[in-house]
């Protein structure tokens, strides 16, 4: 006689699905997307959360039928088509947000998301405010202490460090300081630079590879980038700081931010968590008085650590993203909150 199972299929606990807002196969930042969903499981424990690339995110959220689904990135690519995911939450009761990481350089095709998106998250606060949506937020990067956070040294293998892809205006940035780096222990790597440009190696590191250079470098310069790939109907300006302001602060080193804003203030205090300079000689006055104070140095990087820790992390991210799609305090909190 065959057995009778007694295997109960009990319902999903997870409640909120980060998807990719495209393809994994052409998603460079995929990695970000494991960084927002430890935020999440920091938020809300691990059992009440998981993510999944947007190729299998029908499937998903299918079987898990969470309560709200957050795609996550850019919304560019053609592939990205989110109608068969609208569908399926409608059909199923559950919330779609959009949290976009690529504003305002990618802001024309936001539609994409206003088209579907019950709640709509903007990482920068000037694209914010050119949305046509009722529910649209703002809601800057973070960091991901799992991911960036370095133990502290005080020997350093670089005095300057700075990758990324040589942007025109930081080709302009760099060329002006060349003089000066080229005396020092510098270190820029990335893609796309040009051969004028010595002190520049066209190499790339992953996102962890970065935090380690970072927290080898007593200076992590903080460019942003002037290349727009489709941000022609309102020509926005990029107004807040991207990912690695905050993966670099989290790393251990002390940046020195090329002010091109002044909102860059209301994430670091000034003088005492990042530096500033707006032209060569200031760049030579800082970096100069950095070198002779190697314990000023520390104080400075140490301090943007700890503010990174306190306001700028994806769990604190995860809070307000919640807050603003209804959640209440109450549903928010993990088991972390309740043994508190």
């Amino acid at each position: 006689m065959t057995p009778v199972s007694t295997t109960c299929v009990l319902p999903s606990t997870i409640e909120v699905v980060i998807v990719g807002a495209s393809p994994d196969r052409i998603n460079h930042n995929a990695i970000m997307r494991h960084f927002v969903h430890d935020g999440f499981a920091s938020t809300l424990g691990a059992h009440r959360v998981t993510e999944c690339p947007l190729e299998s995110a029908i499937t998903t959220v299918d079987k898990l039928r969470p309560r709200l689904v957050l795609c996550f990135g850019s919304c560019m690519p053609d592939v990205s088509d989110y109608g068969p995911l609208r569908d399926l939450c409608d059909r199923v009761g559950v919330k779609l947000a959009f949290w976009l990481h690529d504003d305002p350089y990618e802001f024309d095709f936001a539609f994409k998301a206003t088209e579907v998106a019950d709640f709509v998250f903007s990482n920068d606060r000037w694209a914010t405010r050119h949305y046509d949506h009722p529910h649209v937020q703002f809601l800057p990067m973070a960091a991901c202490p799992n991911a960036h956070s370095r133990p502290w040294v005080s020997d350093k293998r670089h005095d300057v460090f700075f990758c990324g892809v040589g942007f025109p205006n930081r080709v302009r940035i760099l060329s002006d300081l060349q003089p000066f780096l080229g005396a020092l222990r510098c270190e820029v790597l990335g893609a796309e630079w040009p051969d004028s440009l010595k002190v520049a190696q066209n190499k790339r590191l992953t996102n962890a590879e970065v935090a380690d250079e970072c927290a080898a470098s007593l200076v992590t310069l903080n460019m942003g980038r002037d290349l727009h790939l489709a941000n022609r109907r309102y020509q926005l300006d990029p107004s807040t700081p991207g990912p690695r302001t905050f993966e670099a602060a989290m790393a251990g080193t002390v940046q020195l931010c090329f002010v091109d804003g002044l909102e860059i203030a209301d994430y670091f205090k000034i003088g005492d968590e990042i530096l500033v300079f707006d032209d060569p000689a200031s760049f030579r006055q800082q970096v100069e008085s950095l070198l002779d104070d190697p314990l000023r140095a520390k104080r400075v990087a140490l301090a943007a650590r700890e503010r990174v820790l306190k306001d700028h992390t994806y769990e604190q991210r995860a809070r307000q993203l919640l807050a603003c799609c209804g959640w209440s305090q109450s549903e928010i909190m993990s088991e972390v909150d309740l043994v508190k």
